[in-house]
């Protein structure tokens, strides 16, 4: 019996950790919000994280992906000066994430030479450390749907960057549930590769 509550206690003390923790990112997510029309410093980079074209099942469109292309496209219509870095995994099978982005907004419209092809970073703290080497002197705006996004700026902000971010659309039928557990146990995983870096 003391085995069973110790058990039921701890299952629920990590449960409202994983809780607490989701919802702190939120405060510096929404701090940071910009729109496509917003004054934007010279200088500034757009990043854009990677998602899967396609689902490897070819079932259904990621509509993650579709999201941040539209919005990115949107932006670049608006401030065609930015340059836009793609940043995914590209694994030799079915992920080449920044080429399918590249691909996908060539036919939107969006020139060629404002994107630059990043295909090393295999999940969002590594696109984050991308930038922080290569480019942490200069501002960046993100692209990705809100979840995601509130992460992507709170890591850009622990790593020291000038970050704003402006939202994608994501799935039409509402935000699977699937998603919301998912970045609960990404965001504790940020939360743990900030401070072990």
């Amino acid at each position: 019996m003391i085995l069973v509550k110790s058990a039921i206690t701890l299952t629920t003390l990590l449960l409202l950790i994983i809780v607490i923790n989701y919802f702190s990112f939120e405060q510096c997510g929404r701090s940071h919000l910009i729109n496509v029309d917003s004054d934007i410093k010279p200088g500034t980079y757009v990043l854009v994280p990677g998602a899967g074209r396609d689902y490897p099942n070819g079932r259904r469109p990621n509509y993650f992906f579709l999201g941040r292309m539209s919005k990115t496209a949107e932006l670049h219509k608006a401030q065609p000066q930015l340059k836009i870095i793609l940043s995914g995994i590209a694994d030799g099978h079915h992920y080449n994430e920044a080429i399918d982005m590249r691909k996908d907004l060539l036919l939107r419209g969006v020139d060629s030479t404002a994107m630059i092809l990043d295909n090393g970073s295999a999940d969002t703290y590594e696109t984050i450390r991308m930038y922080d080497e290569h480019y942490k002197h200069n501002p960046v705006i993100i692209i990705s749907q809100k979840e995601h996004l509130f992460r992507a700026l709170w890591l850009a902000e622990k790593s020291g960057l000038k970050a704003e971010g402006i939202i994608a659309d994501g799935n039409p039928y509402g935000t699977p549930r699937w998603f919301i557990v998912r970045e609960m146990l990404a965001r504790m995983k940020a939360r743990y590769d900030i401070l072990m870096q």
